[in-house]
């Protein structure tokens, strides 16, 4: 348990820091378009050509992680990330409490032979696609992955 507390430390000041790059690369190349300084700034990524001409190393400190797979579309390299979304609804005492703590889960969905609905799903599906060196394109999913 000793252990659980600096590993949690660490990994939020690892996702700190992959912000704070992105921040710092915008502070220092004003010169790029708006859409490509926002995802800088924030991580957030424009929807269709907004990031096209992008290098790889800046979509890279602009993401502040390692792509979840490695693929291609239409012939072109492309980067697939999969994010999991922070609930918004705060967990105070009482809730907490209310909690049910049994586990809910089917045989069928154990065994993998359902599939979630997309309103129970929670993550999104960013696609970067390059072009050589230099982004094109950018498609985001949300829910039912």
């Amino acid at each position: 348990m000793k252990l659980a507390i600096p590993l949690v430390l660490l990994l939020a000041a690892g996702l700190l820091c992959g912000c704070s790059a992105g921040q710092a690369y915008a502070k220092k190349h004003p010169e790029l378009p708006p859409q490509q300084l926002q995802f800088l700034r924030t991580g957030k990524v424009p929807e269709g050509d907004g990031i096209a001409g992008m290098t790889r190393e800046q979509v890279q400190i602009a993401m502040g992680m390692e792509p979840t797979q490695y693929t291609k579309v239409d012939g072109h390299d492309a980067w697939v990330y999969v994010r999991k979304s922070l609930g918004t609804t705060a967990l105070t005492t009482d809730s907490a409490s209310e909690l049910d703590r049994r586990d809910n889960r089917t045989k069928g969905s154990l065994l993998g032979s359902e599939t979630p609905s997309p309103q129970n799903s929670d993550q999104t599906k960013i696609t970067i696609v390059f072009d050589g060196d230099v982004a094109i394109h950018a498609e985001t999913i949300k829910g039912g992955l």
